[in-house]
């Protein structure tokens, strides 16, 4: 995507008061499921949100989250249709600058313990919000990772930045491969705490390591806890029709997975501050639509963990009927190689652990490290190791 070639605006994340009167007002009036004394029930407890919604309801200030956001700077760009593009811009003294991809279900904020320490050490530091997240609008066309990526390219250099370094988690890690494989020429070094998930389908069951299977085997496992995906592949707006007006089911929804894919604890705040931003602004239906959309035209009977393993576990060891490489009996689809220099940064606690072995299928790989704590969302819960790590890939980099 092309932005025009004004420069950058800045701008403020300031909410309107009538806003977040309505969200104290709704949190107010919650209404708590009841369940039969003594009784035990899968899932989230939801006990466990009393104290969150309490913590939002009373002591959770918006306006200081806003003012530290105007301090570190923020700018809007303009794409040619029209969209809106928000970022945080944080200038440093020197280093390549640090392209930051956040994931979902969290947002910008995802960084706000690794931007300080990032510029700290001198680096400037670009935070965009995905499409349909917070401040940056949706597009009317139907969204891809190709198309936020390209809209992040053309960010950095209307910003000046021709070349840059990238890191990125969940959608982030997806994006910022994208990236690299699209502008290997402006990116000069990528780092990521996942192995994009859709590389797992390339995954040949009949050569596939020990250390590959098992990692499939983990898929399997975490795959029969991981209803969000459900609901925001298949079901993406009844489930939204109920997060949009309810702010509690909405953090219910996250703090769940806050709480699934953690090692450590994730401070209260850092939850209650990405569901704000997704109720303030609205976005949460249009959020999900990197699920929702790319998903679309999968065959799911074929795309899931079971199939490929039940294909390993057979007699000739192959995919059976379907055949391919992409678990969708199409076997075109074969992803580029990204020669882009890359580490990945594993967190041991994470939804699952590729291997390394898979990781060189796909990129240039001269650091894989198995971190020694921390899950899915490290920058929020082990920001001092992951900023290491990026800061020990990034230096020297021109």
């Amino acid at each position: 995507m092309n932005h025009t070639s004004t420069a950058p605006a800045t701008h403020s994340t300031a909410i309107p008061e009538e806003v977040l009167t309505d969200l104290f007002d709704r949190l107010d009036q919650t209404v708590w499921p009841t369940r039969a004394g003594g009784t035990s029930t899968p899932g989230f407890d939801v006990d466990r949100l009393r104290p969150l919604v309490e913590r939002w309801r009373t002591g959770f200030d918006w306006r200081a989250i806003e003012n530290t956001l105007d301090q570190m700077g923020q700018v809007v760009t303009t794409s040619e249709d029209g969209r809106r593009l928000h970022a945080f811009h944080v200038k440093g003294s020197g280093g390549p600058p640090v392209l930051l991809i956040h994931g979902w279900p969290d947002s910008p904020l995802r960084f706000v313990e690794v931007i300080p320490r990032l510029t700290d050490a001198g680096h400037t530091v670009v935070v965009p919000s995905i499409p349909g997240v917070g401040f940056s609008e949706e597009p009317e066309c139907a969204i891809s990772r190709e198309l936020v990526a390209e809209d992040f390219h053309a960010l950095m250099l209307e910003l000046g930045y021709p070349r840059y370094a990238v890191h990125g988690g969940d959608w982030g890690a997806a994006i910022a491969t994208t990236l690299a494989s699209s502008h290997p020429e402006t990116v000069i070094a990528l780092h990521l705490t996942d192995v994009p998930f859709d590389l797992t389908f390339t995954i040949d069951p009949s050569t596939a390591s020990e250390a590959e299977v098992a990692y499939l085997r983990s898929i399997e496992h975490a795959s029969s806890e991981q209803i969000y995906q459900v609901g925001n592949i298949l079901q993406p707006d009844l489930v939204a029709l109920a997060l949009a007006n309810s702010p509690v089911a909405l953090l219910g929804w996250l703090a769940h997975l806050y709480d699934q894919w953690r090692d450590d604890e994730i401070a209260i705040d850092h939850i209650l501050a990405n569901a704000s931003l997704l109720w303030l602004t609205g976005t949460i239906r249009s959020s999900m639509r990197l699920y929702s959309e790319p998903a679309g035209d999968w065959d799911e009977s074929s795309w899931d963990a079971d199939s490929m393993l039940s294909a390993m576990d057979s007699d000739n060891g192959q995919w059976g009927e379907s055949g391919g490489t992409n678990g969708a009996g199409d076997d075109s689809w074969v992803p580029g190689r990204v020669e882009v220099p890359t580490a990945f940064a594993m967190f041991p606690k994470d939804l699952s652990l590729a291997p390394r072995e898979l990781a060189e299928k796909h990129f240039a790989v001269e650091r894989f490290t198995i971190m020694p704590r921390g899950g899915h969302i490290a920058a929020l819960e082990q920001p001092e190791l992951l900023v290491q790590d990026i800061l020990d890939f990034f230096r020297g980099r021109s």
